[in-house]
């Protein structure tokens, strides 16, 4: 039974792990909601203001743990944009030219569009992991080619005249407060800190990513381990695909584009080390929440698009630069 000095030292834990991470979100808050209290408008901290972000966050969120554990396993995927906009496409094509019942064509939509991720993964893994082609230009290449596929599948426009039921995933919630794509969201990052930090596969990665060689000579199929990691990557985007098809109503191959930037920012704010080997999933969580925050708040007091990528990018480069430092 867990006692509390046990207690006591998993917050210290937690807190020396991410508290630095942490104290930037709350930051962050607190300078929004000061600025929406001097300007006399509605909480920035109420309730439904912070649920509004984490469903914001949900379709990122699934993405980044994917991207968490290819950066730490001393890869890059560049697809992960194209993947959000295949699945959707993959998905709305089967359900459409499915019938009734309604439930289970979305059902065979959700399978077939997840195992078409899993497939497209699995290519570029074996194009890196084989081919022993870098992962930036594989991704890159697949990135163009499944974007291209999605438009050639849906004929360049949404795919909507969906059945009312294929919009509970992105929109319903939860005894009619949590979304759903937010609890999906919170399964998916726990699930994957579990298989990070827990099992033998999560100690694998860590160990690709810190010395590829060393973890060979160890023991480690290398090979396996990485095409593995790849899949799972195309996979979860694609579930991030779903999230935000079922948002939409309609499956379209022009949503996603860039998304692969504003998930690798997320995962290297939350401390994911570029050059691989270091990380979690709850840096990465931390780091899409800062990131969402800050979008948010930036939106909120009417700071335009062009601008919030200028510090957007300044936020990455000092993360980038944060990481060099530790590493030096």
């Amino acid at each position: 039974m867990p006692t509390s000095s046990d207690a006591r030292r998993t917050a210290l834990h937690l807190l020396g792990t991410y508290g630095l991470l942490i104290l930037a979100l709350l930051v962050e808050c607190l300078v929004f909601e000061g600025i929406a209290r001097h300007q006399g408008s509605r909480s920035f901290l109420s309730p439904n203001s912070l649920i509004l972000i984490l469903n914001h966050s949900a379709v990122y969120g699934v993405m980044s743990v994917g991207m968490t554990f290819v950066i730490i396993s001393g890869g890059i995927d560049l697809s992960i944009g194209s993947m959000v906009a295949f699945g959707g496409v993959i998905c709305a094509t089967i359900v459409q030219a499915g019938g009734e019942p309604a439930w289970l064509w979305i059902a065979i939509g959700w399978l077939g569009a997840l195992a078409a991720g899993a497939i497209a993964g699995g290519f570029a893994g074996t194009l890196i992991t084989w081919f022993e082609i870098p992962p930036f230009i594989a991704t890159l290449a697949l990135m163009s080619s499944l974007r291209g596929l999605g438009y050639i599948i849906a004929q360049g426009q949404p795919i909507s005249n969906l059945p009312d039921a294929y919009t509970v995933l992105g929109r319903n919630r939860v005894m009619e407060t949590v979304p759903i794509s937010v609890v999906l969201m919170l399964a998916v990052v726990a699930g994957g800190a579990v298989l990070l930090n827990q099992t033998q596969f999560g100690r694998h990665v860590r160990a690709i990513g810190g010395n590829e060689e060393a973890a060979r000579l160890s023991g480690v199929k290398v090979r396996r381990v990485k095409w593995l990691v790849y899949c799972m990557g195309s996979t979860l985007a694609v579930l991030g695909g779903l999230i935000l098809s079922s948002k939409l109503g309609s499956g379209s191959p022009k949503v996603g584009m860039g998304d692969e930037l504003g998930v690798i920012a997320a995962v290297v704010v939350g401390g994911t080390s570029l050059s691989g080997g270091r990380g979690t999933i709850g840096g990465s969580f931390v780091g899409l929440l800062i990131i969402s925050v800050l979008t948010s708040g930036l939106n909120w007091i009417g700071v335009e698009f062009f601008a919030q990528m200028v510090v957007l990018g300044l936020v990455i480069l000092a993360a980038v630069l944060l990481d060099h430092f530790k590493r030096t």
